[in-house]
């Protein structure tokens, strides 16, 4: 055998026993997590909010194994990759579906022979979330720095219109308040009036824009951009009281900073989770910032998600489907969606806080599943959440990953919260979608001129 086949041979070897490894690394990480998970959930989440509806319901030794089992089972279908989509299913296994497979069994009164085959259609519809995400992208030449010219005058045009309209609307009650008191805050602006292009050009300002300046600033190390969006940030929310106008920056230094080579994005999102779980329970005390600090991680970041999900299961089961009327369009053609003026989230705040001003919005499989079909309804929704996530490796092919993932880190983190067609559009998918479209068809268009010119012969006149 000659000296290069074996070099071929033991870098495939290597390349074997790499990726071996972090699967296993993975799928430790995994179970750890989900310990984690539950940890949280009986030693805080629930003795401090229980009179918030965090409910811990007896259940059996089997019924639990089952749930870690099926919490754990879809990191097999999970595979390393650099393509952005892995991100994003690596986001929604983390922050969405261990909490609700957990939520589930703690939190939701029925018989678990009927609370299983929920459980098993949220796995398999991870699993198809996974094996999507891992389908590589078309490699194609990445677009350096100096060709984002365009698209930053664009984005920055959009986002000082949507700035200039914010301020606008909202000078007379501007101001900088504290998280404690922000829902004053919200209250004035929602009542100021605006026309629907202004609602959602400033949402995509959060969304879309804000988060390609931060993508920017981090990945090319163009801080102008990263005190641009500072600014913006900051205007937003003394305007509106949108937390995730001030956390978005952090978002994406955490994003930056879990990529790495973006092989490892899913195990170092765990390990990282697991080890924020140690110390705010075991460690920082109950009082003053952390006593917030914990709060916000433990019950926004881990409790919310399942606590939604068991609520929408519940209450809509009992008080009637949407089926899919919620969705503006379909309600707009069908006239058929059966609570009024008030959106899926203010129903369950008027359930559980006796109150219409508490809105909890929650995940497609909440919303677009629960809420809409019932649990048959997760099973119709995986296919479109599988279908963006195909768009995303498929667009973005001209991009590099680890900018793609903090461009649309704003996207993300409405995808976790909201109905799908919310996150599309309030969320800016589809906008992000599209400029990343226009900006992949200009430079494919210029890489063509410039074989054509490249190919075009070259004559000379001769001299008489």
């Amino acid at each position: 055998m000659s000296s290069a086949a074996v070099s071929n041979f033991t870098g495939k070897a290597f390349n074997t026993q790499g990726a071996l490894w972090r699967r296993i690394r993975t799928a430790c990480y995994s179970l750890l997590y989900i310990l984690g998970v539950h940890y949280a959930y009986v030693g805080y989440i629930h003795p401090t909010f229980e009179y918030a509806h965090y409910i811990y319901l007896d259940h059996s030794s089997t019924s639990l194994f089952t749930t870690y089992l099926l919490a754990w089972l879809p990191i097999a279908a999970h595979r390393p990759s650099s393509d952005p989509a892995q991100a994003v299913a690596a986001l929604i296994y983390t922050l969405s579906y261990v909490p609700i497979q957990l939520s589930l069994l703690f939190s939701v009164d029925i018989k678990y022979d009927h609370l299983v085959w929920i459980q098993i259609m949220l796995a398999g519809s991870m699993v198809v979330l996974f094996t999507v995400a891992k389908a590589q992208r078309k490699r194609s030449p990445q677009l350096r720095s100096n060709q984002f010219r365009q698209l930053d005058c664009v984005i920055g045009a959009l986002a000082l219109m949507a700035t200039a309209l914010l301020l606008a609307a909202n000078a007379e009650h501007m101001r900088l308040v504290s998280f404690g008191d922000v829902y004053d805050l919200r209250f004035e602006s929602a009542a100021v009036p605006q026309s629907t292009a202004s609602a959602y050009l400033i949402s995509w300002l959060s969304y879309c824009f804000i988060s390609y300046l931060y993508a920017r600033g981090l990945f090319y190390q163009k801080w102008v951009y990263i005190a641009a969006g500072l600014a913006m940030s900051l205007t937003l929310y003394m305007s509106t009281g949108a937390k995730t106008a001030i956390l978005l920056l952090p978002v994406s230094m955490g994003l930056n900073w879990l990529w790495d080579n973006g092989r490892d994005f899913l195990p170092r999102l765990l390990g990282a989770m697991v080890l924020s779980i140690l110390v705010l329970v075991l460690v920082l005390p109950d009082s003053g910032v952390w006593m917030w600090m914990k709060s916000i991680f433990l019950v926004r970041v881990l409790g919310t998600a399942g606590w939604t999900a068991s609520k929408y299961l519940e209450h809509f089961g009992a008080e009637g489907l949407t089926y899919y009327s919620h969705i503006g369009p379909i309600n707009a053609l069908t006239h058929s969606y059966p609570f009024g003026d008030l959106s899926l989230g203010q129903m369950i705040g008027l359930a559980y806080s006796g109150s219409t001003e508490a809105n909890f919005n929650a995940s497609f499989w909440a919303s677009d599943g629960f809420a809409a079909l019932g649990p048959i309804g997760v099973l119709v929704v995986t296919p479109f959440v599988a279908g963006v996530l195909y768009l995303i490796n498929r667009i973005t092919s001209n991009l590099n990953s680890r900018f793609t993932v903090l461009w649309m880190g704003g996207f993300f983190m409405a995808l976790l919260n909201v109905p799908l067609s919310t996150a599309l559009l309030s969320g800016g998918g589809l906008v992000i979608f599209l400029l990343a479209w226009w900006l992949s068809r200009r430079h494919i268009g210029a890489r063509r001129r410039s074989a054509r010119r490249l190919d075009t012969p070259h004559t000379t006149m001769s001299s008489p």
